[in-house]
């Protein structure tokens, strides 16, 4: 059994529609924090390096960047969408 939790730091804009019974039987939890401490911070970020997680980013040329907005606007953005030179 996998125990785990998922925490949001930040503001979450749209609804999150979770089943209560895989949580509870898989011993899960969400939770939410508006910001965290530099040391939380390190913590996480160091959590990260030890378990190879890394973040997911769609990358967009500049020359793209009209292509870019126009996939943020119709919620087609997964994640982070990135500008690059």
């Amino acid at each position: 059994m996998m125990i785990g939790r998922l925490n949001f730091v930040g503001a979450v804009l749209e609804p999150i529609n979770v089943s209560a019974m895989p949580l509870i039987v898989g011993q899960k939890s969400i939770s939410g924090s508006s910001l965290a401490t530099p040391a939380a911070c390190q913590e996480m970020v160091e959590f990260c390096a030890r378990h190879k997680i890394a973040p997911k980013v769609e990358y967009f040329a500049m020359p793209d960047c009209n292509r870019a907005l126009q996939h943020l606007r119709e919620g087609k953005a997964r994640y982070r969408a990135v500008l690059v030179n």
